[in-house]
């Protein structure tokens, strides 16, 4: 698999699981205001928001290696992968 197919994999998991977070808290509300669904609408909201929780995980890992790339692109002294490490020098940093 490679990174792209990884990225896209992980903007899609992002994007679902936003959009059920949205959508349980959609329902939870819709459900405490009309007692019409009853109990069912609590606990499908709940299951939604939870399911939004689990799959919007991945966003914290994709944003991370954003954060990471960024930093390795503009700090000259940062040096990720151990061959960048090792070309580097000596040093832990280098100027």
């Amino acid at each position: 698999m490679t990174e792209t197919t990884q990225i896209q994999l992980l903007k899609a998991a992002m994007i679902l699981g936003v959009t059920l977070l949205i959508c349980g808290h959609i329902v939870l509300a819709v459900t405490f205001a009309s007692d019409d669904i009853g109990h069912r609408g609590f606990i499908l909201g709940a299951a939604m928001s939870a399911i939004g929780v689990v799959l919007s995980l991945p966003t914290k890992i994709y944003l991370t290696i954003l954060l990471m790339d960024y930093t390795e692109r503009t700090d000259k002294r940062f040096t990720r992968s151990a061959d960048a490490q090792s070309r580097a020098g000596d040093t832990e940093f280098k100027d």
